[in-house]
């Protein structure tokens, strides 16, 4: 009985407003998808596909800059706290890249 009154109390305590997390793969000479749209507080966890190349992700432009670690396989997630256009690109392949949209948090 104790336990489930702890289970409730921490699943009532975790905001509902938390945010959402999207996937983005990567790949040889890929994002996939290329394009995509989020809500500010959202997560985006990019997949590496495994493989011998190297990829990262990092911002050409946007509102926040920021760089993942060069890897061939694994994840990394970003939360995006501000809201914009965000174009990605790899620093390995000059031709790899997206476009990520971030929304304004709806009130």
């Amino acid at each position: 009985m104790a336990a489930a009154a702890v289970l409730v109390t921490a699943v009532a305590a975790t905001p509902a407003t938390a945010g959402k997390v999207a996937t983005v793969q990567l790949g040889n000479g890929f994002y996939a998808p290329a394009k995509k749209t989020i809500r500010q507080g959202d997560k985006v966890r990019f997949k590496w596909t495994p493989g011998f190349d190297l990829h990262d992700v990092n911002v050409k432009s946007g509102p926040q800059k920021f760089h993942s670690p060069l890897q061939a396989a694994g994840t990394y997630t970003r939360k995006f706290k501000k809201a914009g256009r965000y174009v990605l690109y790899c620093s390995q392949h000059a031709d790899m890249g997206m476009t990520l949209t971030v929304k304004k948090k709806r009130r």
